[in-house]
């Protein structure tokens, strides 16, 4: 197991051995959606992706590309406006912004209609770096989320999970599969995780 801030001291070394923080997002995406692929198959499924603005969003913007490779049609949920992602996932939205112009499918959002189906939901949201309870706008994604029909997967961590401890932050994501990246967390466990998978982000054990 690795706490949070064992994880950020591997992504310093890593990223002072030239290892970028934009290589390991890449990897944690891909491998998570192959992960999926090898599991469930992602070919003729929809998955809809909810999006923070942090690396945690960078990580599903990610996935969703590579779930294109595999066959699925994809829709992404900005939860704050994609106006707020931070510089990594902006990049990795100008990519998939640029695969919908070529005629892959994807569709964008900033608001839901409850009602809206997918085979795969896709939380993607908060990550391990939640300190205090959840924003308003994100308790409202989470509930929005644990409503919907669909399998639940979580990047890295459920979004409203303390990753160190397992308390919950006022409200939490409920998936079914959580794929956590590089070691499996201290707080994680099949009562607050579902089943947990660990994927590398191309970086050996340090």
């Amino acid at each position: 197991m690795i706490s949070v801030s064992e994880m950020r001291e591997v992504e310093k070394k890593a990223d002072e051995m030239g290892i970028e923080d934009r290589i390991l997002m890449e990897n944690a995406g891909a491998n998570a959606a192959k992960a999926m692929d090898g599991t469930i198959g992602l070919k003729g499924k929809e998955v809809l992706v909810f999006c923070g603005t942090g690396n945690n969003a960078g990580d599903g913007l990610v996935f969703a590309r590579h779930a294109l490779i595999f066959g699925a049609e994809v829709k992404i949920y900005f939860v704050k406006g994609k106006e707020f992602l931070k510089p990594l996932p902006m990049k990795n939205y100008a990519i998939l912004k640029n695969l919908r112009r070529g005629g892959q499918n994807i569709e964008f959002y900033e608001k839901l209609d409850p009602d809206m189906k997918a085979d795969i939901l896709i939380d993607a949201m908060l990550g391990t770096g939640i300190k205090r309870d959840v924003e308003k706008e994100y308790e409202k994604a989470i509930r929005l989320y644990n409503s919907m029909r669909g399998l639940k997967v979580s990047m890295d961590c459920p979004s409203g999970i303390d990753a160190d401890t397992g308390k919950v932050m006022g409200c939490a994501v409920r998936p079914d599969v959580t794929i956590t990246f590089y070691d499996r967390k201290p707080g994680l466990d099949e009562k607050n995780s579902g089943r947990i998978t660990v994927v590398g982000i191309g970086i050996p054990k340090m």
